[in-house]
């Protein structure tokens, strides 16, 4: 069994990447590893957006992320 670990860049970086991907698909891309590292910044967005996602899908629909619009 391996051990799934990320090591995530800078928050513009990060940013860019939520943009392109929309919140469900970039959540779903950071849930599935083990291990994130990084600046606290960034894993700190990371994390706000990932609640984000839990709370507000109720019906498996996108939703726009209100903290960055």
């Amino acid at each position: 069994m391996g051990f799934n670990h990320c090591y995530v860049g800078n928050v513009i970086q990060i940013q860019k990447e939520l943009d392109e991907l929309g919140l469900e698909k970039f959540v779903k891309r950071y849930q599935k590893y083990d291990a994130i590292s990084g600046e606290s910044e960034c894993i700190d967005f990371i994390e706000k957006r990932v609640k984000l996602w839990h709370t507000t899908n109720t019906n498996g629909g996108q939703r726009v992320d209100p903290i960055n619009h």
